[in-house]
């Protein structure tokens, strides 16, 4: 962003990126935010929505670690990765909290108008002011506009810049969940897709939006419908176990849709883990799945303890590298508790589900930094570089790789016979089967001796939630996330990109008979 004219920076923030939830299925609190500060200027940062506010303040406070940026503090100041401990030279105060008279001037005061008493803008904007004149560069956290009007400069919290290249964010249209999936049942129907069948696609494409991941929502179902007409899904096949005694069974899919082979191999590995102790289920010749979590309920109605692993088309680079030649691959345990939702940890080993980028695009957004490298391997923040054949890093540098490669014996290797390198990519090459793979794993409490889960899952969260000395933040579990989104979901409806829904002919009034808005 632009400097204040004739004024070096006192204070200077780079690609700052706040995320909470796992590792690519996070939510993003802050995108990217870059702003920089004068002595003696103030710059509000208009925040939409307390969450990104506060989270701002505890990132400069130290209560909280930021995934990414870097901050410089001072004129010959370094940039250095933001950490949890609070940046030297940066006092966060909040009104009525003035520094005391013969103290020395913080180069850097951040005024907190968002825990601080509300109501009035007199309080935070006196404290901003004194400070300036004292030469201290002022940064002012609110999510009020009148708040904000006090300052020299404003700043809006994910916003991205506006440029030529920059489109603007398209609209969406809110679905109630039983508009939403009968809205999909009926273009899936409408395909020549068998209703039983269309049901299961679109319970497992819905139950991903509700739970907050778009990237695996009905945005992929244009898509699935290229594909079945290109040949890619066959609607129709039967999936076949090629072995079912023993502890190992393996289902071929016949290229079918993914959830299909899915839902069987989920739902016998979890009866057979109950009655066995343990049990595994590869699939091999399938299309994409969805959501793993999205199969969680098997685990939990046979009371067994799932892990389920998934192989896909590459699109996940090696550390350093630039080119797709990995597959983003997911990861998903289910934990189920006598009491309460099941503990669910589901993510993919890129540092972003790919889906989630595709989201973005749908939204004519840009991507926070990170996110993405474009053909050449240079970080880019547009979305559709994805498709021009750049790559997801993967998420941990070499030890995010060694749980790829873990994926890649366990899902790929044994139960498929592949690897990822091997797997046909579903938007390239819509005319075939990915020819994918999972492994469904479950074990029963029971096999162990019924070892107490709930008191040692409480014992596990009580010692996560611990190491907050300012107690910890709404969301710092597994699981805790998706509880929320499917929290607002059930009372607000499911937003669903403008675009998506003009491609499936909904916002045209040629909607498959039941689709319906809840707007």
């Amino acid at each position: 962003m632009t400097e204040a004219a004739g004024r070096q920076p006192a204070f200077r923030m780079a690609d700052l990126i706040v995320a909470e939830g796992p590792e690519g299925a996070e939510r993003i609190l802050i995108a990217g935010l870059t702003v920089s500060v004068a002595a003696g200027e103030i710059v509000a940062v208009l925040a939409d929505g307390t969450g990104p506010a506060a989270a701002l303040t505890e990132v400069l406070s130290g209560r909280r670690r930021a995934q990414y940026g870097s901050i410089t503090v001072g004129d010959a100041g370094r940039p250095r990765r933001i950490t949890p401990v609070r940046p030297a030279g940066v006092t966060v105060v909040r009104a009525g909290q003035h520094t005391p008279a013969g103290q020395a001037v913080p180069p850097v005061v951040v005024v907190d108008a968002v825990s601080g008493p509300s109501g009035s803008a007199g309080p935070h904007t006196e404290e901003a002011r004194t400070a300036a004149r004292r030469g201290s560069a002022v940064l002012l956290v609110t999510t009020d506009a009148d708040i904000a009007s006090a300052a020299d400069r404003v700043v809006e919290l994910n916003r991205a810049p506006r440029t030529d290249t920059v489109q603007e964010a398209q609209p969406e249209i809110r679905f109630t969940v039983a508009a939403l999936t009968d809205a999909a049942v009926g273009s899936l129907t409408a395909a020549g897709v068998e209703a039983d069948r269309a049901a299961l696609v679109a319970r497992v494409l819905v139950d991903a939006d509700v739970r907050g991941h778009f990237s695996h929502g009905v945005g992929l179902l244009p898509m699935y419908l290229d594909r079945l007409e290109r040949g890619g899904i066959d609607p129709d096949a039967e999936p076949e176990w090629l072995s079912e005694g023993g502890t190992v069974a393996v289902l071929d899919a016949h290229g079918g849709f993914g959830q299909i082979a899915a839902e069987s191999a989920a739902e016998t590995c979890a009866r057979r883990a109950a009655r066995t102790g343990l049990a595994a289920v590869a699939v091999r010749g399938n299309n994409h799945v969805g959501m793993l979590a999205a199969y969680r309920e098997h685990f939990v109605r046979h009371d067994v303890v799932g892990l389920v692993l998934n192989v896909s088309g590459p699109s996940v680079a090696a550390p350093g590298a630039g080119r797709p030649t990995l597959g983003n691959d997911a990861v998903c345990m289910v934990v189920p508790r006598a009491e309460g939702l099941p503990l669910v940890v589901d993510f993919a080993t890129g540092t972003v589900a790919s889906g989630k980028i595709r989201h973005a695009a749908h939204r004519g957004e840009q991507i926070p930094a990170g996110w993405l490298v474009d053909r050449q391997g240079r970080p880019t923040t547009d979305p559709e570089e994805l498709d021009r054949g750049g790559a997801v890093p993967v998420f941990g540098g070499y030890k995010g790789l060694g749980v790829a490669v873990i994926t890649e014996v366990l899902a790929g290797i044994l139960a498929g016979g592949t690897v990822s390198p091997l797997v046909h990519k579903q938007r390239a090459e819509p005319e075939r089967a990915m020819d994918c793979s999972q492994l469904f794993l479950a074990l029963s409490p029971a096999a162990f001796g019924n070892p107490p889960v709930d008191e040692l899952l409480a014992v596990l969260s009580g010692a996560v939630a611990a190491g907050y000395p300012q107690g910890p933040p709404d969301v710092h579990l597994p699981e805790q996330q998706e509880q929320l989104a499917e929290a607002v979901a059930r009372e607000q409806g499911v937003s669903v990109p403008a675009a998506v829904v003009e491609r499936l002919g909904w916002a045209m009034g040629e909607a498959p008979a039941g689709s319906g808005s809840a707007r």
